[in-house]
Formats: structure tokens, sequence, C-alpha cells
């Protein structure tokens, strides 16, 4: 089984992505949004790369059919009524409810590969049930991370090493099998884990603990709080 890491998110040829199950991670904040949206009674959630296409189909299926949930900056989208903290999707507003998500780096991610015939959505928070389901597939596993504003954040990397370390438990991984990168990520997860990288010296964790969200990236940083795999397929997210 090959296990490769894309650091942060491109144009995906379709050849890249046959026979091939992608997991998409944007661990802080939008693959753990979409995760809590689904554990919080939401029938879908659909991801749009542009805040307008957003707002577009909420009007489209109505005020009392949707949640519109998104953020700019790690700021919420003005009119929108959710932002991006993962632990707001828990709540009532989304039961049963179709939510639509814009996100800066997220959502085109997802975009990305959206013809991949798999593609799951992992997070520190499922990386353990993101990682079972993946190997029970068979196949080549490719995780593709978001970033941040077009390059590799290092907290999207420590969580594709910890699903790649949770993965070698269900599948027989042999040598030569981890490209590089996954080499890397799964180094980058255990200097982590074993508390000899900190997580707050990273940029993007930085930036959300300056505008108020300590408490996002420790909820986002938990590990296996759920065992929710989201899939997305025919350009919705529902549970897999």
């Amino acid at each position: 089984m090959r296990i490769d890491v894309l650091p942060v998110f491109g144009k995906q040829l379709d050849a890249q992505l046959q026979d091939t199950t992608v997991i998409v991670v944007d661990v802080l904040r939008a693959t753990s949004s979409i995760i809590c949206a689904l554990n919080g009674g939401a029938i879908k959630v659909v991801p749009t790369v542009d805040a307008g296409d957003a707002v577009a189909l909420a009007s489209r299926l109505g005020a009392r059919e949707c949640v519109l949930g998104g953020e700019r900056g790690g700021v919420k989208i003005n009119g929108f009524d959710l932002g991006n903290s993962p632990e707001d999707y828990l709540g009532r507003i989304v039961r049963g409810k179709t939510v639509i998500v814009s996100t800066t780096n997220g959502t085109g991610a997802l975009h990305s590969v959206k013809s991949a015939d798999m593609v799951l959505l992992g997070s520190m928070i499922n990386r353990e049930a993101a990682a079972k389901k993946a190997a029970a597939e068979g196949n080549s596993i490719l995780i593709v991370c978001s970033g941040t504003d077009g390059q590799p954040s290092a907290d999207d990397l420590i969580t594709a090493g910890a699903i790649i370390d949770a993965v070698r438990r269900y599948s027989d991984v042999r040598e030569g099998e981890l490209t590089d990168m996954a080499l890397i990520c799964e180094n980058l997860y255990h200097n982590w884990r074993e508390g000899s990288f900190d997580l707050n010296s990273v940029f993007h964790v930085k930036r959300l603990i300056g505008l108020g969200f300590q408490k996002d990236v420790d909820f986002c940083f938990t590990p296996d709080s759920t065992d929710t795999v989201p899939a997305y397929r025919d350009a919705v997210i529902v549970k897999a």
C-alpha cells in the first residue's frame, strides 16, 4: 500500500487519483468543523470555494433548509450564520439542515480532488477512524493537506502523520511504500506527540490564537474524540 502526502493542495490530474483513496486534511479548522456538523445532525454538508456561490445556493434552498458557515482569514464571513469554530457546528442550529461551507483553504482542497473515486475527510479528532476506513479500501492512500494561503502548514502535516501512524495498525505497510513526504509527516507527528515540537510556533496556530481561537486549537488537536468519517462524493459530504 503506497502512502503519499501532498503538503498543500493544487490542481490534481485525474491519473493521480485513480485507484487511490484520498484523505483531505484541514485540521484548523474546516475538516474538523465538517465532522462536527455531521455529528451535530446535519443532513449533509456542501463545500463551496466562493462565498458568493454559497450564498446563491442557500438562496435557492431557502433559509429554513440550510445553514451558512465559513471564514476568510480565520474570521466569520459577514452575514453567515457560523464561522469555522468546530464546536459551534455541534449545536442545534445544524440539526436536520444542509450546511453550506466556504473557507479560505479547506473547501478549495476538497474541490481539487473531486474526481477521485473515494475522498474522505480527516482530522486529529477522527484520525483513527479515518485511517481504519482508508486502510479497509485497500488502495493507495494520498493525504491532501489544505495548507495556509498556498503554503504548507505544519498543523496539517502533523495530522497527516497521525493518520499514517494509525494506518500502520490496520494495514501491512511495507518498507519503501511510504514516500519521503509521508515519512517526514509521520516523524513530525511523533515529535509533536513526544513534546519536542511546539505547535504554538506554527504560523497558522499563532494567527488563530491571536484571533481568540485557542479553544478551537485545543479542540481540533484532541485525538480520536469521534469515529465519524465524512465522505465527499457528487459535490456533497455525508457520513461514510
